[in-house]
């Protein structure tokens, strides 16, 4: 009975040692080195995100998945030549579809598993593993986000301005206190809207002065 059950075990060992080593050869989760990173650059910065993905790159973290809120998964590899290339689309919208087909149908980019979506926009990345010239498209992208921020800004000027209308239509027809609950609400609102104005409209600048720069690199 001894003899027979170490024997079962012996097998059941050997078993699970071959599995492990199949699932490790075949580029499982095993043996793998991995790293989480996150970056928290508004996306009209993006041009820094994909600097900084070439370099982990460049050092041998290769990205391999995204999830959850900007939760990047790299895997250790050997370093490569390669370039990255963020697509941003707001809610409904083509947005980007033109460019991510051909990236795919040109360069062959790889779609980065998962994506991101925060504030009604959702952000894809595409890993390119051969000779491009990308300027044309990070222009396109340019125009495109300055659409996309306009849009925020607009919807700030809205809240800003029922926040505004709240409060003085309130006090006009109500009498209502200024420090009343609802007024108190109104003002969140207004102060949200306010903040998200503002915030949106430093990268629409941004986002021009950038249009700039790759207007001067292309006459070069």
């Amino acid at each position: 009975a001894l003899l027979r059950a170490g024997a079962y075990l012996c097998e059941t060992v050997e078993m699970f040692t071959k599995l492990w080593y199949n699932k490790a050869k075949n580029g499982g989760d095993f043996l793998k080195e991995t790293m989480t990173k996150r970056f928290f650059a508004p996306i009209w910065r993006c041009d820094e995100i994909e600097a900084e993905l070439e370099r982990l790159e460049n050092e041998g973290w290769r990205l391999e998945k995204i999830s959850g809120f900007r939760k990047f998964k790299f895997v250790k590899a050997s370093p490569k030549a390669t370039k990255y290339f963020l697509t941003c689309s707001f809610v409904k919208e083509r947005g980007m579809i033109q460019t991510e087909q051909l990236l795919k149908r040109e360069y062959k980019a790889t779609e980065i598993s998962g994506n991101f979506i925060e504030g009604l926009k959702t952000t894809s990345v595409y890993r390119i593993t051969r000779e491009a010239d990308l300027l044309q498209r990070k222009v396109y992208r340019n125009i495109y986000l300055r659409h996309l921020v306009w849009q925020y800004i607009l919807i700030g000027l809205l809240f800003s301005s029922i926040s505004v209308a709240g409060i003085v239509l309130s006090r006009i027809f109500d009498g209502t206190p200024l420090y009343s609950p609802q007024n108190i609400i109104f003002a969140i609102v207004g102060i949200c809207g306010t903040s998200s104005l503002f915030y949106h409209l430093f990268g629409w600048v941004y986002l021009r002065k950038q249009y700039a720069k790759y207007w001067n690199s292309d006459e070069k």
